[in-house]
Formats: C-alpha cells, sequence, structure tokens
C-alpha cells in the first residue's frame, strides 16, 4: 500500500483537475495509512499541493495528525488553517471550538461569501458554540461580527428558545453588526447575558 499511497502524493501534483481530485479521494480512503504521506506532503513548496495534503489530513482524521492539525492553525494559507480547524472537529479533539473561532474568517464559500468553512462548523456545533462566538460580537472587526451574528442566528433559530427570532432579536437590543459602536455593543452585552442564563 505504501506505494501506492506515494503514488497518489505525486498524483496530487498532477495538472488535470479530475486526476487531483481521484487522487485525493483515493487517499482519503486508505485513511491512517496515508497520514505519514500527507504530512510529508506538507513540506512541498506548492501551495496547491499542500493545500489538498491539508484537506486529505482534515478529512482522514487520524487522532495522531492532531497536533500537525494544531499547528495548521498558523499557516499563512487561510485554506489550511480552515482544513486545521475542521479536521479537529471531526476527530473531537479539545481544541475544536477555539480553532473554528480563530478562523471564522478563514476559506470563504465563494457561493455563500458570508459563510466559511469555520461557519458552518460552529453552526453544527450548536448551542454548546455560543459562548465562544457572542464575544466576537464586539469584535473591531465588521466582517468577523457579521460572521459572528450569522452563526449566532443560525444556531438560536432553531432552538426551542429562539422560535421566535425577531422577537428575540428586538428584545435584546436589535443587534446590527454594522450599527453605531455604542448600540452594537449595547445589543451585544444583552446577547451575551442571554447566552449565559441558556447553559
Amino acid at each position: 500500500m505504501a506505494s501506492s499511497v506515494q503514488g497518489l502524493i505525486k498524483q496530487l501534483s498532477s495538472p488535470d483537475f479530475n486526476e487531483r481530485a481521484i487522487a485525493l479521494a483515493e487517499l482519503i480512503r486508505h485513511g491512517k495509512a496515508a497520514t505519514a504521506a500527507l504530512t510529508e506532503a506538507l513540506k512541498s513548496p506548492d501551495e496547491e499541493l499542500r493545500t489538498r495534503a491539508a484537506q486529505g489530513l482534515s478529512e482522514i482524521a487520524d487522532p495522531a495528525s492532531a497536533d500537525t492539525l494544531a499547528q495548521f492553525l498558523n499557516d499563512n494559507n487561510d485554506v489550511i488553517r480552515a482544513y486545521g480547524a475542521q479536521g479537529l472537529v471531526l476527530m473531537k479533539d479539545s481544541r475544536a471550538l477555539d480553532a473554528l473561532v480563530r478562523t471564522i474568517n478563514d476559506f470563504e464559500d465563494i457561493l455563500h461569501d458570508s459563510h466559511t468553512l469555520s461557519t458552518y462548523g460552529l453552526v453544527r456545533l450548536g448551542r454548546p458554540a455560543l459562548p465562544a462566538v457572542a464575544p466576537l460580537l464586539k469584535s473591531d472587526d465588521p466582517v468577523t461580527r457579521e460572521r459572528a451574528f450569522l452563526v449566532v442566528r443560525s444556531i438560536v433559530s432553531k432552538l426551542p428558545e429562539g422560535k421566535d427570532w425577531d422577537q428575540l432579536w428586538r428584545s435584546l437590543g436589535s443587534y446590527n453588526p454594522n450599527g453605531e459602536t455604542s448600540e452594537r455593543d449595547s445589543a451585544a452585552d444583552q446577547w451575551l447575558n442571554w447566552i449565559s442564563q441558556q447553559r
């Protein structure tokens, strides 16, 4: 199997998209047997190869690669950072929630540009993600605030307590991520307080 894995790693650099996709799918199918080769591929100067290797490690979610995935969070490539967070989530690593929050702006969904790989991951985590995401409602960065509010709204609106989202939103100060700072922060504080009481 080692030789077939190495062949697939080489195929990840193919100029043909379909060949690359097939190779990645096969590597993921090999599972833990491909972990070492994918980790080695991360040393390549080829940024596309590194990205595909990171995706493979993320989807395999071999616990042996947990520390490698955690190191992805400091990578210069936003896609690799996002895959690091995703992999930690898939293996239920204790660092996963913090990783998703750190990478909330990384790897935008080109079809839904308000979403990123990590906003989807946070929404899937549901209620437990709220205390970690809510402080970002007061971020200095408007994009971070928008994504944090998107996550809060997506999670809360599915909870019994958030069934009437519009009424709840108004009762908690009508938070607007692009509103005046004082009004925005006041509403954010109300959300933080509300979330703390839902635990």
